[in-house]
C-alpha cells in the first residue's frame, strides 16, 4: 500500500478532502458503470465522449485541470491524521492483489468521463507518462449528499461559449485542417465587405452580430468548402470572394444592409437564420453559373435571384418578411426546409435564352 496525501475542506457541516493521484490507478478501485446506464447520482456514461477525453489527453497531449468530486463507498478507505501536521493520508492500494481488495470502493460524483477515458482498454496516454490528476473526496456521503454534491458542481456552472472555445483553439493550434480553413474564412470574411465586423469571433460584444463557429457550421453544412473549377477546390481567397459576391446581390435584389442596424423591414434576413438560408442556396446558384458559362458576378446572382423570386410570387424587398415566408425562418429544420424548395425551383429555372431551332 502506499499513501495519498490529503488536506481537509470543511463548509459548514461538509466536511471533504483533497489530493492528487494517478487516474490509470484511481480508475482501479472505481465503481464499474455500464455505458448509458441510469444513476442515481450522475448523468449516463457517454462512450463517443470518454473517447474523445482519451484522444485529447494521449494523442494531443491534453491537460485536465478540473479537479474530480469521488467518495468512498464503506470503510475500506480510512481518513488517518499524519502526526503532528495538519495533513491527512489513505492507504491505496500499490500492487495487483491489492487493487483485487478495493475494488468497486469508490464512487465518481462529478467528472466520471475524465476518468474512464483512462481505463486501460480505452486509454492513449502512455503507461510510463507521468499524469497526474486533483480530486476532492466525501467519506460515505448519503445518496441524498450525492446528489447534492452533483448538483452543486454542475448547477451553478456557467457554460463557457462553444465560440470562445473555438478562439482559444484557434490561438493554441488546436484546430483540425477543416476546422482551421473554415475559420480562416470566417475570419477574412469579417474583414469584407458586407459581413465586416458583423461577425462575433471570440466573446466580444457585436450588436446583433452573429457567431463565427455557427457560420462555419453553415459554410459546411452548404459545402462551399467543396466547390472546385476544373476539379481545383477554391482557395479560401477565392471562398471569401465567392461568398462576398453573393451576399452583396442579396443586398441589392431584397433592399438590405448587413452592415446597417436591424429595422423591423429587414426581418429575418440580416441574422443567422437570414444567412443559413442564403448560404445553403449559394452552391446550386454557383451550378447553374457553369450551366449557363456565365462569371459569377454580382449581376449575375441578381438576376438569378430576381428570376427565382418571380417564381416565388412575392415582392422582392418582401421576401424574408411577407406572410407566405415570414414563418419559414423559424428555426433550423424549416429553414433547411425552405432551401431545399429554393434549390430544386433554382435546378428547375430556365438557363438561358439559347435556342437550338432559330
Amino acid at each position: 500500500m502506499k499513501k495519498i496525501y490529503l488536506q481537509k475542506i470543511e463548509q459548514y457541516n461538509s466536511v471533504s478532502y483533497v489530493g492528487k493521484i494517478d487516474p490509470r490507478d484511481l480508475i482501479q478501485v472505481a465503481t464499474k458503470i455500464e455505458i448509458g446506464e441510469t444513476q442515481d447520482a450522475q448523468r449516463p456514461l457517454s462512450a463517443k465522449r470518454i473517447k474523445e477525453i482519451a484522444k485529447y489527453v494521449g494523442d494531443e497531449k491534453g491537460i485536465l485541470p478540473n479537479t474530480l468530486t469521488i467518495s468512498t463507498k464503506d470503510s475500506r478507505f480510512k481518513i488517518n491524521r499524519e502526526p503532528t501536521t495538519d495533513f491527512f493520508y489513505i492507504e491505496f492500494p500499490n500492487e495487483s492483489a491489492e487493487f483485487a481488495d478495493y475494488k468497486d470502493a469508490i464512487d465518481i460524483l462529478d467528472g466520471q468521463h475524465r476518468l474512464y477515458s483512462f481505463m486501460e482498454e480505452l486509454r492513449k496516454i502512455n503507461d510510463n507518462d507521468k499524469y497526474e490528476i486533483g480530486f476532492t473526496m466525501y467519506i460515505c456521503p448519503t445518496l441524498f449528499e450525492r446528489r447534492r454534491i452533483f448538483i452543486s458542481c454542475n448547477e451553478k456552472q456557467e457554460k463557457v461559449s462553444g465560440n470562445l472555445l473555438m478562439w482559444f483553439r484557434e490561438k493554441l493550434n488546436m484546430l483540425s485542417s477543416e476546422e482551421k480553413k473554415l475559420y480562416n474564412i470566417v475570419t477574412k470574411l469579417n474583414q469584407e465587405y458586407p459581413l465586416k465586423g458583423r461577425i462575433i469571433l471570440s466573446a466580444e460584444k457585436v450588436a446583433n452580430g452573429i457567431k463565427s463557429k455557427e457560420i462555419m457550421n453553415i459554410i459546411r453544412q452548404a459545402k462551399i468548402c467543396n466547390i472546385s473549377i476544373n476539379d481545383e477546390i477554391l482557395t479560401e481567397d477565392q471562398i471569401v470572394k465567392l461568398i462576398c459576391t453573393y451576399l452583396r446581390a442579396w443586398e441589392s435584389v431584397v433592399d438590405f444592409k448587413f452592415s446597417s442596424p436591424i429595422i423591423k423591414k429587414d426581418g429575418p434576413a440580416v441574422k443567422q437564420a437570414g444567412i443559413r438560408y442564403m448560404l445553403l442556396i449559394l452552391p446550386t446558384v454557383w451550378d447553374r453559373a457553369l450551366a449557363m458559362h456565365e462569371k459569377f458576378t454580382v449581376e449575375f446572382v441578381q438576376q438569378t435571384l430576381i428570376q427565382f423570386m418571380t417564381t416565388q410570387g412575392v415582392v422582392r424587398n418582401e421576401f424574408f418578411t411577407c406572410d407566405e415566408n415570414k414563418f419559414k425562418f423559424r428555426d433550423r429544420s424549416v429553414i433547411e426546409q425552405f432551401a431545399n424548395e429554393s434549390i430544386q425551383k433554382i435546378k428547375t429555372m430556365n438557363v438561358g435564352d439559347f435556342n437550338p431551332l432559330s
